[in-house]
């Protein structure tokens, strides 16, 4: 399970700094809510930081999760990760999954330590990949959205410590 979430936790792709400020840039609205560390064995794996409009998140509110890697990982590990966290979402099916796999690769690249990833959520299901030296990869998919938030936000998370910290409830900003 640890390493699943392991894998889950690198999901994301290599962005700068520079583009890290063009999705802050097109959604100024969003302001950080909370910050937390995720560790597996030990090892500090990336910091996450959940942007919102309004400080107290809501599961429909407009959002960003902003990662900031300490490990590499590849895009393979990732995407593979992902989907094993995703098959836990409840009522999805084998069609759902192959999709939601093809909306991973597309969206997410190999991460490298010291990178900084953000994938941004609206109310209608919209995920927004952002990477490094390309535009924004955006996706409409209204079940997937909900899960993939749910790996870091949703009430059966492998990581709850992490969850509370983002929510700006737990002052602990660790797994």
């Amino acid at each position: 399970m640890q390493k699943v979430v392991f894998l889950i936790a690198c999901l994301l792709f290599v962005m700068p700094v520079g583009a890290q400020a063009d999705w802050k840039t097109r959604y100024p609205d969003l302001q950080e809510v909370g910050t937390g560390i995720l560790k597996v064995f030990f090892m500090d794996i990336y910091s996450l930081t959940l942007h919102s409009r309004e400080r107290n998140y809501k599961v429909s509110d407009h959002f960003a999760l902003e990662f900031n890697y300490k490990k590499s990982v590849s895009k393979k590990t990732i995407v593979d990760a992902s989907i094993d966290e995703l098959s836990k979402a409840p009522s999805v099916n084998s069609l759902e999954i192959e999709a939601w796999r093809q909306i991973l690769e597309k969206g997410i690249s190999d991460m490298q330590a010291g990178g900084k990833a953000s994938v941004v959520f609206s109310k209608s299901g919209n995920v927004e990949f952002w990477s490094e030296n390309r535009e924004p990869i955006s996706f409409q998919d209204l079940k997937f959205a909900k899960s993939f938030a749910a790996i870091w936000l949703g009430p059966k998370t492998s990581y709850p410590k992490l969850r509370l910290a983002l929510l700006g409830k737990n002052s602990q900003n660790n797994q």
